[in-house]
Order: structure tokens, then sequence, then C-alpha cells
């Protein structure tokens, strides 16, 4: 599955570059009144090769970058439907798009922060690589999945571990519904995804192509 994190510098004018887990490909956009930019963030920029791709927007209007961003995205998407798409912005207009191809199956969400973009696996690669050389793979994934459980994660274990098994969602969208509706619509498309990541992760949710099963016990 690819990996996408789609910057929109404007909103977001500090971006550790370093962190980023190095299966992701970064549409990075710059505004048209963005000239310069520091000399640190360029070395970061150049040591992620091809995967750092830089989008300049020529022109100024208003929303002028997040229709950029909005264009990209469908077309990585129709590229890379199963893409993990992430955008990194603080502003909320671009909630109702992401809600929007949730729905429709696609796996895109938006945070403000690049700490909660990847999560723990958003860590330097020397960092991970000694991890991973002094414990065994087990050990490195069950740190993961810890790091990464959502708030509330246990909660949504308990909701499906009462479900009838019958009725467990078989699909990644219908799991997306329950979880909405047993939150009583409280959280938002983007913290259902969120939340349907670290039950993934956890192994408590499995996936095979499209179809979900479950280890709720």
């Amino acid at each position: 599955m690819r990996r996408l994190l789609f910057v929109d510098y404007e909103n977001v004018p500090k971006v550790d570059l370093s962190v980023l887990p190095a299966d992701v490909v970064v549409p990075f956009f710059f505004g048209a009144s963005q000239r310069t930019v520091p000399t640190a963030f360029l070395k970061e920029a150049l040591k992620l090769g091809e995967r750092f791709v830089p989008i300049d927007i020529e022109g100024q209007g208003k929303n002028a970058l997040d229709f950029h961003i909005a264009y990209y995205l469908g077309e990585y998407l129709i590229s890379a439907p199963d893409a993990d798409c992430v955008i990194l912005s603080r502003d909320k207009g671009f909630d109702p798009l992401v809600r929007h191809l949730c729905g429709r199956g696609f796996k895109v969400r938006r945070v403000g922060a690049l700490a909660d973009a990847f999560g723990a696996t958003a860590a330097p690669a020397r960092t991970r690589a000694k991890r991973a050389a002094s414990r065994s793979r087990a050990e490195v994934q069950k740190e993961s999945a810890q790091a990464e459980r959502h708030p509330h994660f246990e909660q949504a274990v308990e909701k499906l571990r009462r479900m009838p098994a019958r009725n467990l969602p078989q699909r990644r969208k219908a799991l997306a519904a329950t979880l909405h509706s047993a939150f009583a619509r409280k959280l938002d498309a983007t913290e259902i995804e969120r939340l349907i990541d670290s039950l993934i992760l956890a192994g408590r949710v499995r996936v095979s192509g499209t179809a979900l099963s479950y280890a709720l016990d």
C-alpha cells in the first residue's frame, strides 16, 4: 500500500521531513507568495529524492492551494485507489472532502500536525533501524501498536465484542459506519479512520483484500 503526505506549506510552514517513514511520498504544495525555504528544510527535502514532489501554485486566489491539493489527491487515488493519503493542514475546509472520499471507501484523512500523520512510525530512519536491530520483529510491532493506540481503542474493542459475530462489518466502509454510530457520532471521519488503523495495527481487525475479520477475545 502506498502512503502519501500532501503538505499544505502555506498552512503548516514548519515541517520536519527527517521524521517521515522511508516509504512515504510527499507531494509538497508551495503557495505563490512562498519564494524561499530554510536551508535545513531544503537539505532534508533533497534526501527524500524522488519521494519529494514539489508543486508550485501559480497565481494567488482564495483557496487556490486547497484546490490544487484536492486535484492532485484525486489524481493519485485514481492511479492508486488503495493508497493511504494524509493531508497535512490545519484548514478544516478539507474535512467535507475527506468525509466524502472515506464514504466512497478511500483511505484519506486530514491532520493538523506531522506527529499525527503516521504516528509512532514517523521516527527517524536511523532510530527505527537501531531499535529493530536490538529487538525481535514481534517486539517492534508490539511497541508500534501500543504507541499508535487510539484513545478510544478499548471502547471500540468492547463495542465490537458485544456484537453477534454474524453482524460484524465485513468491509472497512461498513466498519467506519458502525463505529461512527457506536460513538454516537462524537468522532469525525478522520478520527474514525485513525481508530480503525489502530485496531488493524493491534491485530484486533484483520484485512484480507477488502474483507475484514476479527480477533476480539
